[in-house]
């Protein structure tokens, strides 16, 4: 067996698509209630399909006794690990 070192092998590392934390917000139409909610989630999901696709089967999965249900997505965006505590605190207390 062959040796490779890490250097050479950089390439194969920057190929691979990793998974990351995506923000989506989107309005939930339940046509039989009449009613929209709005709501925000976090996923997981290597790419924007992927967490498309989580998506849908996670509302398939909460709304499975529904004939219909109208998804309009607001937000789909990766969340930023760079974040700024300043806006979550203030004197040690949490601001929302």
């Amino acid at each position: 067996m062959e040796y490779t070192p890490e250097e050479d092998r950089e390439w194969e590392q920057e190929s691979v698509q990793v998974e990351r934390e995506w923000l989506v917000e989107y309005v939930l139409d339940i046509p039989e209630e009449g009613e929209a909610v709005r709501m925000i989630t976090i996923l997981r999901g290597a790419q924007m399909s992927d967490v498309q696709s989580r998506l849908y089967d996670i509302l398939r999965s909460q709304y499975a006794s529904h004939q219909r249900l109208d998804v309009t997505v607001i937000r789909m965006e990766p969340v930023d690990m760079r974040t700024d505590v300043a806006m979550f605190e203030i004197g040690g207390t949490y601001q929302p």
